[in-house]
């Protein structure tokens, strides 16, 4: 048993008798423990098993709500002096802005992060200062502070201590109001995890929205881990693209001298914030490295300090249309004609990332990244996908499942780890593993599965074994980490039985979907509109009837869709229509009656719901009716996280983008009830699924491709007698969703159908 030792290090005034600050803060009581059987020497591999970052034995915690609160206190201090700011610092302030996604945020949200990050910074260099302090000839922290920092710089020539925006804004306080940052520098010495503690304050002081804004995940230490010790041996260089805090460099205690730590990492970094709190976190582990501070995908074979021999990442994970159009536009071009490949312009920022990290590995290297599984089923990840086929030995993808075990607690972000090996003279000719993991396991178990030929469902989830070149970039590669046994051999498409197309997009759901209050408010004439089904969430069970469209119209929920005929007075571009509801002194001919309240309403389109920035409205006949489609007869949900209902539409009301629409049906009612009982079935629903991709948001997708090939039951193939079984059941199935009676039995009765008549299970 682990026994603990308490050291109180007293009071002590916050600088000394020569202006110096000394090394201790006023009444910290520090909690330290002694592993009495815990080796101290050399460890061959970090287990995993036993002791983890998080286990109490190896742990000494920090008080990271204390630095919190006197990072968030000291911010609300500087704030206010950023308004009156002298103009050399503003003029400074657009390119850190733009670099940490600042640019399209309120003036007060802007200042209360810049704030931050400036206290939160000042705290990481006063205890990068104070470690090197302690570990070499640096003096002790000088009253004045700054002076200090710089003179570090030259003494240590770590490019932490670099100057930056953060250090102007910092300055705009009084040496009283950055006080509680300095006095508290010691507290991070202590941390037996300093990257999980860099990032996990990091995290709780700037919002969340603000760094998903910017694809900023941390990684969770048990995943850095895994990754650093597959990838990396004792005489390994690593290069960490888009360090971070350094989790994913991290030894793996800086107390210990473990076998598989790295010899020297080199972190790469655009932000000066990321390269200090990446540097801070590293030196306190005492881990050799080095940390460049540039734009990795602009980073060459000449920057690099050490030929390198792994490489692990968590690159950012912004959209493609989330990227500056000029800078998005060049780093396709560019990686298209590196790579051979045609590339969608739709790649997020991470797909470039791994495109780039391949000209740093060399025959035998190994590789790892964490990012979304979505690019697996999707169209802009088949370059991607191709890009491992020809460049990699796969070795496998863990995906760690959303449901039962999210990776990212605080985003709706699936995690997917990718393991790869640069091959020799291009032997890529192996297995790729495909890893699902259910529950948290040791890493030591996911490396076993990793390079282990276990085939199967395992106690925490499941393996599958492939044939590298039997993989094919147009598959959907995220199917293979969900088994399946049923035999679809003797089923069609639903094509055959019916016309599946995408809801309609709108361009701007708040205009085109009415309520019946919005109907009223303008004197709508019913004329002028379609009924809705609008979402997924307002439909429960298996079949939309005329009284549940009545309720949800009752409930104020949007039941009605915009869709007039074309009107003689209002300009079918929508740019005309701006000019003229702009333009005081032209008006449109709109006569009288219901077609008047009809163009008053259109007028909100510009003044309202800013029509005029949407580019869908305009691929129309005209702007103000999205494109007709017929009632649909099933309607179906286009991403869910809780299965895909097939649902009988009942009613003459139509659907929009979030529910795909089964039409022209070619088969009867009852044959058709008899396919939406297999459909709504278990063994259905795991076929579908079979068809599904998982978006980064743990949505699963379905697409209206996949929908089209999904092979379903043929009721004409059938006796009558299983046909009218098969429809009574699904009649059954959706009366007791309806009266929210016992539907499993209900689907248990439809699987025994299925298995005994048609002999699917």
């Amino acid at each position: 048993m682990p026994t603990s030792t308490v050291t109180n290090l007293g009071h002590c005034r916050s600088d000394s008798a020569d202006g110096s600050y000394p090394s201790t803060e006023p009444d910290l009581v520090v909690e330290t423990h002694a592993i009495d059987d815990a080796p101290v020497a050399s460890i061959d591999q970090p287990s995993g098993e036993i002791l983890t970052a998080d286990s109490p034995a190896a742990q000494r915690s920090i008080p990271d709500e204390r630095l919190t609160r006197t990072i968030t206190e000291v911010a609300a201090s500087i704030a206010p002096a950023l308004t009156d700011a002298p103009s050399s610092l503003h003029s400074r302030l657009p390119s850190w802005c733009d670099l940490h996604g600042l640019d399209e945020v309120s003036d007060d949200t802007r200042r209360r992060i810049l704030a931050r990050q400036a206290a939160y910074h000042h705290l990481l260099k006063a205890t990068l200062y104070e470690h090197h302090h302690r570990h070499t000839e640096l003096p002790e922290l000088p009253a004045d502070v700054r002076t200090g920092f710089q003179n570090a710089r030259t003494v240590t020539d770590n490019p932490a201590f670099d100057e930056c925006v953060l250090d102007d804004i910092i300055y705009l306080a009084s040496r009283a109001d950055r006080e509680p940052l300095i006095q508290k520098r010691t507290l991070l010495l202590d941390s037996t995890q300093p990257a999980e503690d860099v990032g996990r304050i990091y995290e709780a002081v700037i919002p969340d929205a603000h760094r998903q804004l910017l694809g900023q995940f941390r990684t969770p230490p048990e995943i850095g881990t895994l990754m650093r010790t597959w990838t990396a041996t004792g005489s390994s260089t690593v290069l960490d693209p888009g360090m971070g805090a350094g989790v994913l460099a991290s030894p793996f205690h800086p107390d210990w001298d473990v076998s598989s730590d790295p010899t020297h990492v080199t972190g790469v970094d655009r932000s000066p914030l990321s390269i200090l709190m990446g540097s801070t976190a590293l030196t306190l582990y005492g881990q050799s490295h080095d940390p460049p501070n540039m734009d990795f995908l602009a980073m060459s074979l000449d920057d690099r300090p050490e030929a390198v021999d792994a490489l692990v990442c968590n690159p950012p994970y912004t959209k493609g249309d989330a990227l500056p159009p000029t800078y998005k536009a060049e780093i396709n071009t560019r990686f298209e004609r590196e790579t051979g490949l045609s590339i969608s312009a739709r790649s997020p920022l991470y797909a470039y990332f791994i495109y780039h990290s391949r000209k740093f590995l060399s025959a035998g290297d190994r590789a790892a990244f964490i990012t979304p599984h979505s690019f697996l089923g999707t169209h802009y990840g088949e370059s991607l996908k191709q890009f491992f086929l020809e460049q990699y030995s796969i070795e496998a993808f863990v995906q760690f499942n959303p449901e039962s075990y999210p990776v990212f607690d605080n985003a709706d972000t699936t995690a997917l780890v990718t393991f790869l090996e640069a091959p020799v003279e291009d032997d890529t000719a192996g297995q790729t593993r495909f890893i699902r993991v259910d529950e948290p396991i040791p890493a030591s178990t996911v490396r076993a599965a990793v390079r282990g030929d276990h085939h199967g469902t395992t106690d925490w989830g499941y393996v599958a074994a492939v044939q590298q070149n039997q993989l094919s970039p147009i598959q959907n590669w995220q199917a293979r980490f969900t088994p399946i046994d049923i035999d679809t051999s003797d089923l069609i498409p639903l094509s055959d039985l019916a016309t599946v197309h995408r809801g309609v997009s709108t361009g701007n759901v708040g205009f085109f979907t009415l309520s019946q209050d919005d109907v009223d408010a303008y004197d709508l004439s019913e004329h002028h509109l379609t009924r809705l089904v609008r979402r997924p969430a307002v439909v429960n069970g298996y079949d939309f009837r005329e009284a549940d469209w009545k309720t949800l119209r009752a409930a104020g929920e949007a039941v009605w869709l915009l869709d007039p005929d074309k009107l003689s007075a209002v300009p079918d571009s929508l740019t005309a229509f701006r000019e003229h509801v702009e333009d005081s002194s032209r008006s449109l001919d709109d006569g009288r009656g219901e077609e008047a309240d009809l163009v008053d309403y259109l007028r909100t389109a510009i003044t309202d719901h800013d029509l005029s920035s949407t580019s869908t409205v305009e691929q129309g006949e005209c702007w103000y009716r999205p494109p007709r489609r017929d009632s649909p007869r099933v309607l179906v949900p286009d991403s869910s996280r809780d299965g895909f209902p097939f649902v009988l539409n009942e009613t003459d009301a139509r659907n929009i983008h979030n529910y795909h629409g089964i039409t022209n049906v070619s088969v009867d009612e009852t044959d058709l009830k008899a396919v939406l009982a297999y459909l709504n079935s278990t063994v259905g629903q795991r076929v579908v699924r079979q068809r599904t991709r998982l978006r980064a948001d743990g949505y699963e997708s379905l697409g209206v491709r996949a929908l089209k090939n999904l092979p379903v039951i043929d009721p004409r193939a059938l006796d009558d007698e299983t046909v009218v079984n098969l429809a009574d059941a699904f009649d059954d199935l959706r009366a007791a969703a309806r009266h929210d009676d016992d539907t499993e039995a209900v689907r248990k009765h439809i699987d025994g159908l299925l298995e005994s008549r048609i002999n699917l299970q």
